[in-house]
C-alpha cells in the first residue's frame, strides 16, 4: 500500500523509424503527457514530479540526461525527451504523492547503460537473498561494471547475462527473439510478488517485460496535414513511424487519450524500423 509522500515511477518510450525528420508534434506530445504523465499537468494537485531520467542510444554510444531532482517546474521533460534525434528514446519519471506529512525523496528509478545497451525497471524492493544471488551469478564482466548496486541495475544486468549466454550480447545488434528469450529468462531468475517490469533498447529494437500496470501505446497526429507522414491503417507498419509509450504502476482511472491503446502484458519487442508493429 503506497501512503501520501511515496514515489512511483512511470515509464515513457518515444520510437521514431525516422529521426531525422518531423516526427513528434510538441503542443500533442504536451497535451498527452498533460493527460497521462501524473504530477505533469497543471491542475495534477495529487501528484509531484520529482525528477527524471532520460536517454537513448546514439550510434555506439548512449546519452543519458539525468534530474535526480527538480525542484522547479521551470523546467521542461519534453525538451529533454526531443533533445537527441534518435530512434528510440527511453524515459523514467520520479512522481511523488503529496499530501499532509510528504517528504522530498530521491526518484524511485533511474535508466542504467551498458555499451549501447539501455534499460529500466519498476519493481518492489528484491529480497535480500534474491539481490545476492542474482548478483553472484553476473559474469565478470557484468558484476565489474555495476555503478549504484540497487535493484533496477541488478535485473538489468541479470537480463544482459541471460542475452550474454544465449550468445545475443556478442552480436552488433541482437535478434529479438533473443532479446525476448533473454527478457522471459530475466523473470523466472527474478521471480518475486507482486511482478515487475523491465524495459531496454539498443537503439536498433525495443523491448519490455511487462508484468503488472498499465502500458498504452499512443499515435501521434500528422505533423504537417498536407503532407502526413501518418496514417491510420489496421495493421499500421508502412504508414506509421512513431510510436509513444507510457507505463504506469496503477491503471489510469480514465480512458487513454489521444486515440491511445492499452497494449497486453508479456514479453514483447518493437523494432524501430517499424515502431507499430509488436513481436511476441
Amino acid at each position: 500500500m503506497r501512503h501520501a509522500g511515496d514515489v512511483s515511477a512511470v515509464l515513457l518510450a518515444l520510437l521514431d523509424a525516422h529521426p531525422e525528420g518531423p516526427g513528434w508534434a510538441r503542443s500533442w506530445l504536451t497535451d498527452t503527457l498533460r493527460a497521462s504523465l501524473p504530477g505533469y499537468g497543471e491542475d495534477d494537485r495529487e501528484h509531484t514530479l520529482r525528477g527524471w531520467s532520460v536517454g537513448a542510444a546514439w550510434g555506439n554510444e548512449t546519452l543519458v540526461q539525468s534530474r535526480p531532482l527538480v525542484r522547479t517546474n521551470d523546467i521542461d521533460p519534453i525538451d529533454d525527451l526531443l533533445r537527441t534525434p534518435a530512434s528510440c528514446v527511453v524515459a523514467a519519471f520520479s512522481v511523488q504523492s503529496t499530501g499532509a506529512g510528504a517528504l522530498v525523496a530521491p526518484p524511485a528509478v533511474k535508466l542504467s547503460r551498458f555499451r549501447r545497451w539501455l534499460g529500466v525497471r519498476v519493481g518492489q524492493v528484491l529480497p535480500q537473498d534474491l539481490a545476492s544471488h542474482l548478483r553472484s551469478s553476473l559474469p565478470g564482466f557484468l558484476s565489474r561494471h555495476q555503478v549504484d548496486r540497487g535493484d533496477g541495475e541488478l535485473v538489468f544486468l541479470t537480463f544482459l547475462a541471460q542475452l550474454h549466454a544465449a550468445g545475443g550480447l556478442r552480436k552488433t545488434y541482437s535478434e529479438p527473439a533473443l532479446i525476448r528469450e533473454a527478457l522471459s529468462a530475466t523473470a523466472r531468475a527474478a521471480e518475486i510478488d507482486p511482478p515487475h517490469n523491465l524495459v531496454v533498447s539498443d537503439g536498433r529494437t525495443f523491448a519490455m517485460l511487462h508484468q503488472a500496470g498499465s502500458l498504452v501505446s499512443f499515435e501521434p497526429p500528422p505533423v504537417d496535414d498536407a503532407a502526413p507522414r501518418f496514417g491510420v491503417t489496421p495493421t499500421g507498419v508502412p504508414n506509421r513511424p512513431t510510436n509513444l509509450l507510457l507505463h504506469t504502476e496503477h491503471p489510469p482511472s480514465d480512458a487513454p487519450q489521444h486515440g491511445g491503446e492499452r497494449v497486453a502484458e508479456g514479453v514483447f519487442t518493437i523494432d524501430v524500423r517499424s515502431p507499430r508493429s509488436i513481436e511476441r
